[in-house]
Formats: C-alpha cells, sequence, structure tokens
C-alpha cells in the first residue's frame, strides 16, 4: 500500500493544494440523475486527489478508479485485460471479478455481488464495497459535501477541538481568504495536517480542507503515539527448530518404498514429484502414498517440489491468462490435498524476463488457496545475477510477500558448460550471494540451500569439460588416483588436482567440513534453515555434520 507520509512542519508550500481545493469546495458540478456522475471529489488524508475521476457516483454507490488503487492503495491490484478480471490478492484471499458480472469468486468460491465492476471511458471502476474491508484504510462518503475521505487506519493523526465561537476554515492562511466551511462547533473535532505562525492546516470531519486561526483549536496530543502494539508471530509450520529440509530426487513413479528410513537431524523432506507439463495445467505425478505414510509416521513433514518443466515458452502461456492460472493452481490443491502433504515447493526456473511481474502474480494467487488449507508454501530462487532467465526474472521482494519460506539455491557457483573450471558452491561466493538477497528477503524467511555434489573438471588445450558427481564419487576420484587435497580457506573447501595423459582434472570437493562452514551463516545472518541438494548424493556420516552444525 502506497501512503500518503504524514510530516508536521512549521514552513510548507500550499499555494497548489489550496488552488485545488479551493476550485472543488466552490465548482462543484450539479448533481444531476443519471446512471453515473462526477460530482464527488476525493481526499486522501490532507490531499485532494484531482487527476481524472478517480471516484463516481454509479447508481447510487461510490465507485474508485482501478488507476487510482493501483497506486494509492494496492500495488499488487491486477487487472487481466484480455479476460476482463480484476483480481485482488492478499495473504487469505484471492478475488476475482470480471466486468459487468454480478457473479465474483473468493478463494475461487463463486458468490453474488450487488454492484458489479464498470468499463467507463475506458477506464475501470470497482465499488468500494468489494475492497474496503481488505486494507487498513477507512472510506467515508459525506452527502452534504460530496466528499470521499480516506484516512489510514494504522496511522496515527493528530486532532484538534474548537475551543472558540466562530470559526471558520478558510482556503487560504489569509484573514480574508474565502471560507469553506463556517459555525465551526464548539467542542467539535478536525484532524491536523500543519501548524504555521497563526494558523492550522486541518480537515473538517465531512471532508473540508483548509486553514483556521490557532486561537480556534486546542490540539489534543496522544501521550503513547509513537508506541506500536506487538503483533504475536503466527507459527508457521510444527517445526520448532531450524528447517532441515531435503530434496528427494525422483527419476520416475515411485513403486518402492521398503528403503525409507529416518534421517538424522532432517524435519521436511521434500520429493520431487511433480511437473506442469502441458497449457492445461495437468501435471506430472510420480508420487506413491505409502511413501507419504511412511515418512509422516516418522514425524516429518512434506513439503513435495513442482516445477515448470524449466520451459519458458510453457510457463509463459501458463502464466499469461488469469483464467490458466487459477486453474493450474486448483489443480495443484486437489493434488496436495489429496495426498495429505503439508506444504508446497515451487521451483520455477528458465522464465522469460517478460513473465516477471506474471510470476509475482501466479505466487499471490497459490498463497491463499494453500494457507486456506494449512499448507506451507516455500519457493525456490537463484542468487542475483544479470541472468535474465534464471535470476532477473524472480520480483524477490514482491515475492517473499506471499510466501512463507523462499530457498536460495547457493550452487552452481560454476555450472556444468561454464567457460572456467571452479568450485560449485565456495564459502566466500555463497556469503556474498546471501548477503545479496538478503537486502530484498527477511531472514527469517530465508532458507540457505547447500549441494550434496561437486564436478570434476577436464581441462585440455582447448577444452574445458566437466562432469557432475556425488560426495562418495568424488572421494572415490580423489582415493583412486592419490589426490593430495589441500584446505583452501576463502574457498572453504579441499582442492585437489592431478594430470593425466595431458588432461589436468581439477576437483573442489563438498564434504562435512565444507557444509559446515556454509551452514555456519545460517547462525551468521540467523536464517530460518537449511536445505540440500540433493539426497542420495551425501555420504553417510553428512547428516550428522549438517545436524550437528545446525544445532
Amino acid at each position: 500500500m502506497k501512503k500518503i507520509i504524514i510530516v508536521f512542519i512549521m514552513i510548507v508550500s500550499m499555494g497548489l493544494i489550496t488552488g485545488a481545493s479551493y476550485w472543488y469546495f466552490n465548482n462543484k458540478p450539479n448533481t444531476s440523475v443519471i446512471s453515473y456522475s462526477d460530482d464527488l471529489y476525493l481526499i486522501i488524508e490532507d490531499i485532494v486527489i484531482d487527476e481524472g475521476q478517480p471516484v463516481l457516483h454509479i447508481d447510487n454507490e461510490v465507485y474508485f478508479n482501478y488507476s487510482f488503487l493501483k497506486e494509492y492503495i494496492d500495488e499488487n491490484l491486477f487487472y487481466d485485460k484480455n479476460e476482463e478480471t480484476v483480481i485482488f490478492t492478499s495473504k487469505d484471499k484471492v478475488k476475482r471479478f470480471k466486468i459487468d458480472e454480478i457473479v465474483g469468486s473468493v478463494n475461487s468460491k463463486e458468490f453474488f455481488i450487488d454492484d458489479p465492476i464498470r468499463l467507463i471511458d475506458d477506464n475501470i471502476y470497482i465499488p468500494m464495497k468489494l475492497f474496503k474491508d481488505d486494507y487498513d484504510i477507512s472510506i467515508n462518503y459525506f452527502d452534504e459535501t460530496n466528499a470521499v475521505v480516506i484516512d489510514y487506519t494504522d496511522v496515527y493523526y493528530l486532532t484538534g477541538s474548537v475551543i472558540l465561537e466562530n470559526g471558520v476554515i478558510r482556503s487560504d492562511m489569509d484573514i480574508k481568504a474565502p471560507i469553506v466551511k463556517d459555525n465551526l462547533v464548539i467542542n467539535g473535532t478536525v484532524n491536523v495536517y500543519g501548524e504555521f505562525e497563526k494558523w492550522l492546516k486541518v480537515r473538517s470531519n465531512d471532508g473540508i480542507l483548509g486553514f483556521v486561526e490557532k486561537k480556534y483549536i486546542r490540539l489534543n496530543y496522544k501521550k503513547d503515539i509513537y508506541k506500536t502494539e506487538l503483533e504475536s508471530r503466527e507459527e508457521k509450520t510444527n517445526i520448532k527448530d531450524k528447517i532441515n529440509l531435503t530434496w528427494d530426487y525422483t527419476y520416475s513413479k515411485v513403486k518402492y518404498t521398503d528403503n525409507i528410513k529416518p534421517i538424522p537431524g532432517i524435519n521436511v523432506i521434500s520429493p520431487t514429484w511433480f511437473s506442469i507439463i502441458d497449457t492445461e495445467g495437468n501435471l506430472q505425478d510420480k508420487g506413491n502414498k505409502d511413501y507419504v505414510h511412511k515418512y509422516k509416521e516418522m514425524g516429518y513433514e512434506l513439503w513435495p517440489l513442482i516445477d515448470n518443466s524449466f520451459n519458458p515458452d510453457l510457463t509463459h502461456e501458463l502464466l499469461h491468462s488469469s483464467s490458466t492460472r487459477e486453474k493450474v493452481i486448483l489443480n495443484i490443491e486437489k493434488t496436495y490435498k489429496d495426498y495429505g502433504f503439508d506444504g508446497i515447493n515451487i521451483d520455477f526456473e528458465n522464465v522469460y524476463l517478460k513473465d516477471k511481474d506474471l510470476l509475482t502474480q501466479f505466487v499471490r494467487e497459490l498463497y491463499p488457496i494453500f494457507k486456506e488449507n494449512n499448507m506451507i508454501v516455500s519457493m525456490d530462487v537463484t542468487t542475483i545475477s544479470t541472468s535474465e532467465n534464471w535470476s532477473l526474472c524472480y520480483d524477490r521482494q514482491r515475492l517473499h510477500e506471499s510466501l512463507d519460506y523462499m530457498m536460495l539455491m547457493a550452487y552452481d557457483q560454476h555450472w556444468a558448460s561454464s567457460p572456467n573450471a571452479g568450485s560449485v558452491a565456495e564459502y566466500s561466493w555463497v556469503e556474498k550471494g546471501l548477503k545479496g538477497v538478503l537486502k530484498e528477503i527477511p531472514n527469517e524467511k530465508l532458507i540457505l540451500a547447500v549441494p550434496f555434489y561437486t564436478r570434476l573438471w577436464l581441462v585440455e588445450p582447448n577444452k574445458i569439460s566437466s562432469q557432475t558427481i556425488s560426495m562418495e564419487a568424488a572421494n572415490k576420484f580423489v582415493k583412486d588416483n592419490e589426490i593430495v587435497t589441500v584446505w583452501n580457506e576463502n574457498f572453504g573447501q579441499y582442492y585437489g588436482e592431478i594430470t593425466k595423459n595431458d588432461i589436468d582434472y581439477r576437483i573442489w570437493l563438498e564434504d562435512g567440513k565444507s557444509l559446515e562452514y556454509k551452514i555456519s551463516l545460517i547462525h551468521k545472518y540467523d536464517l530460518a534453515g537449511v536445505a540440500s541438494w540433493r539426497k542420495g548424493f551425501e555420504t553417510e556420516n553428512i547428516w550428522n555434520s549438517i545436524d550437528k552444525a545446525l544445532n
């Protein structure tokens, strides 16, 4: 929400505001009996909004211009022009309304409305009753002055009481200035917005702005105006300690669950079971309910991963239509409820930069649906870089508002086809990436994701290539080739190399010590926990190393 900031100052130039308010107070068009009229004027706190037509009377209901609402009340308000649908999103609701239709929906459940959204002269107008209870605002309409007044309910406003008779509000700080409201009632109150040598800038209770001589008003200060009410932190999950999640990668449909056993320290399992595979929102489902039951019986939460098949064209088709987004979200919800999951992990990667805002809107529309089902909503993001499809496509600052947790995939510093050999995730690079993301995401929502893999680099005279290998395979390569590894404090890793047949083999190892270094960052920056990619790439001692470092 964009607020008009109230600043109590001694000297301010009021010419433009005064002129605008005087015009509204003295030159309002005559009211006529038509389907809609523009005889209203709008005030936010002490500012007259006179650009365009921010408010209209339509069938005796006050309607607000969509552009005004988006600029001043809710920057996340969304309009799908192709489908003529306005969408409001909050932490617990996603509300959809089509222009001229008397049926809307809350969290995809339909209900009837008395006054539909209208399109007038290519401007969208939304009835006050559809949104006024969703924001920290109060909206009042005063028939006698035709004023529509908006105040913020979470802001302290200084008031003044009228203490002398014959008090009047004038259009300017001049005893000869026109009177815009006379006969202020003794003991009546006004809002006070500025104090000058002999004048106060005020707004009457019926929406008249102007200036009154100070002698007529006694200011009503509150002793505790800076006291804020502490809200109790809502428990997001049943987990009491730091989150310790591991992704369980599955290649195909899970058929056997006999190998499931407890994992030391882990409290969340995220099987990679789901991919969106077409524009109808159909899912590839590799899940198994016995798997779910067994892990739940052992006390684990399950937040399965769902991805976009890493297909930017498919993702664009899914995101650009509000009805398609809704269909996809409901398909995912139905599947996750049927399995009885505790949460969801969204892994949308390789997304066009042009779809950045639509990706955010998708998450904003999904979040209330899953919270209604008491499920945790988490999402994976990369470190900040110049890559459009892999980093710039995430509006991290707006995304976290509709997420319980965000997993920072702090790996692939040097990726499979990197032009230079190097570490997957050296300590200094991880910390730098973490600090960059923390400028946009609160630390209590951020989970640091660490790798269980490394890359074996093959450096030839005119060619560099790599192989992704597990911890066990890396240790075997080092042992079989009798490589002497050396600890590098800056990397936070052991490094080794060997030359065979004119090929330089280079490796930066991930092991218990390197992971303990990275996990120490969770305490340094008080993060929500750790995630690991992926189960099956670790050596047996890793779980205890992570648990020890985390707790």
